[in-house]
């Protein structure tokens, strides 16, 4: 039995796949060209979160483009509930949900070896990225409420097919950045005298680097599953 292969569905997932990598790519060109990273961790003197929070909003268009024919299979009690995600109110609860997941980062930074009384605008920065490339996107695609049922595991029923795989590739780009800021932590306390150990600076590439690595094990997936339903079809 041949498999079935959607294309749409595929294209979708290598786009927001490259847009995940640009970002990337772009934050850690601007690094270097900056070189002094001792910055990364300043608020107003470092592009990073910007420039992250502009590629999460992206892929968030993305997946609304690839979407918008999907739309019309939803009944209209669920266009209703879709709708009602997006007031006022739920924008505003969406904020809240975001600044309380960044005051949550902030409190495991601390919990992780952070500076108590000191360094806290780079534990904001940290915590500020860490909810940009877990939560945010999500936030921005479903709302408040419907971020916060998936956050407890429970996906809104007016998700269509392109948004639910959008959500998979998230979560990739949500693990591969707790990750990757949990395991940059471990070269800060070795006694190598580098510039880069500083905190937050390795979280934060560390983040990064996580990312991007939970994308290319997405893209690798995509291109497997591609390379199987190709191959299938052509022994057929």
């Amino acid at each position: 039995m041949v498999s079935r292969f959607d294309q749409q569905k595929t294209k979708h997932q290598l786009f927001h796949v490259s847009l995940s990598l640009a970002t990337i790519l772009i934050c850690m060109t601007y690094m270097q060209y900056r070189r002094n990273w001792a910055y990364l961790g300043n608020f107003w003197d470092s592009l990073v979160v910007p420039i992250v929070f502009i590629g999460e909003l992206l892929k968030v268009v993305l997946a609304r483009f690839y979407g918008r024919i999907e739309d019309g299979v939803l009944t209209v009690k669920q266009r209703q509930k879709k709708a009602a995600y997006f007031t006022a109110r739920e924008l505003a609860g969406g904020f809240t949900l975001q600044f309380l997941c960044t005051l949550l980062y902030a409190f495991s930074c601390i919990i992780f070896g952070a500076p108590v009384l000191g360094n806290y605008e780079e534990t904001f920065v940290l915590s500020l990225l860490m909810t940009l490339l877990t939560v945010s996107p999500t936030v921005f695609l479903l709302g408040g409420g419907g971020a916060l049922q998936v956050c407890f595991c429970e996906k809104p029923d007016f998700v269509t097919k392109c948004e639910d795989t959008a959500l998979n590739l998230f979560k990739y780009n949500a693990l591969g950045g707790i990750l990757g800021a949990w395991a940059g932590s471990v070269v800060a306390p070795l006694d190598w005298g580098r510039d880069w150990q500083v905190y937050p600076i390795p979280n934060i590439i560390g983040a990064l680097l996580g990312s991007a690595m939970g994308n290319i094990y997405a893209c690798t997936h995509v291109l497997y599953a591609t390379a199987r339903v190709y191959m299938t079809k052509k022994r057929a």
